[in-house]
């Protein structure tokens, strides 16, 4: 009934026009939903950022608690003290203990203590633990062990023990970074 009403010409022009308004309106959704989407995606990665930025942020505190909870030494009599009152709490013999040359680098101060005890393995067991659970942050660089064992101490051989404790601190430079 409508192609009787509607001439030719004007049905092939209304379905020339209703064609291409079909594909500019297809046309303008891709378009808008690709810039849409493009928006999104930046949204999601700014978010992952801030979620990032946050964990950083939270670690950072949590370093900065540790810090002050540590104690720092920097300098080699104090710490040749640290570790002689250490020793001295387990009632070890101390043959020798010696500061040795401080080295510094960029970023941190290493002193270290040059260590001879005539002790028992659990002796020797105990003062490690000591120096690992120590405010102070201490680590064993070197150990050398001996024993002697004779008629008289078959049942706890004596040993001497040779060590070499440790520690470091950060320099101003890289806490400054």
């Amino acid at each position: 009934m409508i192609k009787k009403i509607i001439p030719k010409e004007i049905q092939k022009l209304l379905m020339v026009g209703g064609t291409i308004f079909v594909l500019i309106f297809i046309w303008g959704g891709r378009f808008l939903y690709n810039k849409n989407n493009v928006r999104l995606q930046k949204i999601k990665i700014q978010r992952q950022r801030v979620k990032l930025e946050n964990k950083v942020g939270i670690n950072l505190n949590e370093l900065t608690k540790i810090r002050k909870k540590m104690t720092v030494i920097q300098e080699s009599s104090l710490f040749l003290a640290e570790v002689a009152k250490i020793a001295g709490q387990l009632n070890m013999k101390v043959k020798a203990i010696t500061a040795l040359p401080r080295e510094t680098r960029n970023e941190f101060v290493r002193l270290a203590v040059s260590l001879e005890i005539d002790t028992s393995y659990h002796e020797l067991g105990l003062f490690i633990s000591k120096i690992e659970g120590s405010e102070v942050f201490m680590s064993i660089d070197k150990m050398e062990l001996s024993s002697t064992v004779t008629a008289e101490n078959a049942g706890s051989p004596q040993i001497l023990a040779k060590l070499t404790v440790c520690t470091m601190s950060l320099t101003d430079t890289i806490l400054e970074k």
